[in-house]
């Protein structure tokens, strides 16, 4: 279930820079949460130049994490964003929203909390993905 969603102006995003993007944001996710690399989402919308902050991060994720996992990887997706992308600081902004384990499925199985996955979860997860 982790969704990250990276809104940008239009045009400003090369694909070859999304995909970077998209392998960063789940090496980081998984790195700091041990989550299977088939469950992480991450997708760009294309805005307008209507928005106050060009670049903007909109990040879900399951709650239950401990405050210092939770800004370590924010931390690390807006500098993996940053440094891919060239965008700065000043230009770029972000937010992780949480939600309940309970309130997502990921391939057909509730998600369990944080610390209560099991092998069989895991095995899913991969079967899923068909790896």
């Amino acid at each position: 279930m982790p969704y990250y969603r990276c809104v940008v102006p239009e045009g400003s995003v090369a694909y070859e820079q999304r995909a970077a993007v998209a392998k960063a944001f789940t090496d980081i996710h998984c790195g700091n949460t041990g989550a299977p690399r088939s469950f992480v989402h991450v997708v760009f919308d294309e805005a307008d130049d209507s928005w106050e902050t060009p670049y903007f991060l909109d990040g879900g994720n399951r709650a239950g994490r401990s405050e210092e996992v939770r800004a370590e990887l924010l931390d690390d997706l807006m500098g993996a964003f940053r440094e891919i992308t060239g965008v700065s600081s000043d230009d770029f902004s972000g937010r992780i929203t949480e939600g309940p384990a309970k309130w997502t499925m990921e391939g057909g199985m509730v998600l369990p909390e944080p610390g209560e996955e099991t092998e069989e979860w895991y095995s899913h997860g991969q079967a899923a993905a068909g790896g």
